[in-house]
Order: structure tokens, then sequence, then C-alpha cells
């Protein structure tokens, strides 16, 4: 998927009206916009490697906020949560309990009011708009090919922003294609990040991708009917996603996770690191730069922990 693409993807989520304006706003910026912010009644802001840069009504974007902000309503940051959804937000339900939505790759963070798990309309105060990074499957990280054969799992470390969920994104295309030999990969793909991106790259060809699937059940359909050869999924946190890893060890299928952690120390942190860590589920770890996303920061062996 394209960057410019992805853009397009993200402003089918507002009116038409609303979109335009966001179109010429973003017109000679648009590869390095990679989230649009949406505040009740307050400026819309786009996130850029530059930046934050402030949607001016006039249709064009500043890196001050000017005069004439552009502004929406509470019932239009609510029709976005509707557009997310399809209109249809009770078959959403789970994830809004989780606060996000996910349309055409693009991840919709929710800020909002609930009630008994409903989304009340006039609760939603802001919205936060992640759009897929472009291509991925171009030149690999140095070493990271060798890290995806060496037999062992791979942890992805990182701050928030710093590019895991590309990263993974580049680990899928190198092993399900033929710089890796099409190896079985199985995605499981929770929060419907990687469909999108998979469907669209023409070779890709041997990813099985479980949309939707809740992680711990997802690997356990993964290791049951799909035979694979690795399992990804991102953002692994809880004791029963935990438990899920370490059943597939016993089968000797390889995982590649990632992980919130932006250094060493945080990550010694995290209980469940220990735990797998310790299982041998990871062989190898990679933490990734918050300033040059989605490069590799440091690396840390199980070899050398020990």
């Amino acid at each position: 998927m394209k960057q410019e693409t992805a853009f397009y993807s993200a402003l089918t989520l507002f009116s038409a009206a609303r979109a335009n304006t966001l179109a010429q706003c973003a017109e000679s910026v648009q590869s390095a916009i990679y989230e649009i912010r949406v505040y009740v009644n307050k400026c819309v802001v786009f996130v850029s490697d530059a930046g934050p840069l402030f949607c001016r009504a006039c249709g064009a974007a500043a890196a001050i906020p000017a005069s004439d902000p552009l502004v929406l309503s509470p019932a239009e940051v609510y029709g976005i949560v509707r557009s997310a959804a399809d209109q249809a937000l009770f078959l959403h339900e789970r994830e809004l309990k989780r606060g996000y939505l996910t349309k055409n790759g693009c991840r919709v963070g929710i800020c909002g009011f609930t009630a008994e798990g409903k989304l009340q309309e006039n609760g939603v105060s802001s919205v936060n708009i992640r759009i897929p990074a472009a291509r991925v499957n171009g030149k690999a990280p140095p070493g990271l090919k060798e890290l995806l054969l060496n037999g062992s799992g791979l942890l992805v470390a990182g701050a928030p922003g710093s590019g895991k969920t590309t990263f993974l994104k580049r680990c899928i295309a190198l092993l399900a294609g033929e710089a890796l030999g099409w190896r079985r990969v199985a995605v499981v793909d929770e929060r419907d990040e990687f469909f999108f991106f998979i469907q669209e790259n023409g070779e890709i060809l041997t990813a099985d991708v479980l949309r939707g699937a809740d992680k711990a059940a997802g690997i356990q359909t993964a290791l049951r009917l799909f035979d694979p050869e690795y399992i990804v999924c991102d953002e692994i946190g809880s004791a029963e996603e935990t438990a899920g890893l370490l059943e597939g060890l016993n089968s000797g299928v390889r995982f590649i996770a990632s992980i919130h952690a932006a250094n060493r120390a945080q990550l010694m942190r995290r209980r469940q690191f220990g735990l797998l860590w310790e299982a041998g589920v990871f062989g190898n770890a990679v933490f990734l730069s918050s300033v040059k996303k989605g490069s590799i920061e440091d690396r840390l062996s199980a070899e050398a922990f020990r």
C-alpha cells in the first residue's frame, strides 16, 4: 500500500467535504503523515515526520495553529467512528471496549465515554487515525534475514510509534515471499492491521491471515489447522497470550511478535517476557529506534543473556 493510497483510505472515514479539505491540507506532505488526530471542537492535527501540522479551514496546514482552524463537531467525530464500524457499531463491541476500530488497515483509536460497554454519541472526545506505512518489502535491515532463519523466535521491542507493526510486515514479506523461500506463515491479525497489506502485496504468497482473531485463540487455531513454520502476532501482553506462545513452543513453530518496551531495562520488567525468554520461545530480541522508525537500535540474544 503506497503512503498516498493509505492516506486517502483514511480520508474515507470523513464526510466528502471534510475529506476534500483534508486532502488539500496534506497536498505537499502526504507521504510524511502517519497520524490524523481529530479532537471535538478543536483543530485537526496531522502528525508527520517533521512534527505536528495544524489544519486550516482554507485547505492548508501550518506548523503552528492559525486563526482559521479546521474544526469538527461532536457529531462529525462520532461519524468517523461510525464509518470505521461500517455504520454497525453493535458488530464491533469487542474492539470498542478496547478503544479501537480498524478500517482498510487504518487503526482508529477512540477516546470517549462508555456506558455498560456501549459507546455514547456525545461521549466521543477524540479519535486518532493511524495511517499504515508504505510498502515495506524492500531492503531488509542488516542481519534480519539471518535472525528469521536461525531456528528461534524473534521478539520486536520498541516504544509506541517506533514502527513495530511495520517491522512485522517486513518480516512477513520476507518469509512468505521469494526472499526466504516462501515459508508457511500464519498471521494472527487481532486488530486487522496486516490483512490489507498482505492482500495488496502480490509477492506475499504463503501467508494465512486469521482476521479479528483473539491472539490466544488464534494461535491455537493456527497450530491445529495451518501447520505453520512461523506465527506472527503483535503486542503480546496477557497471561492467556503468553500461555498460547508457550504451547506453540512444543510444536516446533517459530514466533515473531512485538512488545512495548523501549529498551532492555523496560523489557526486563515485563513479566511475560521473562517467562517466554526463559522457556526459549524467543532466541533473539531487537529494539527499534524511536528516532528512525523501524530501524534496529539494539539487539539481545538468548546466548548473551544467559
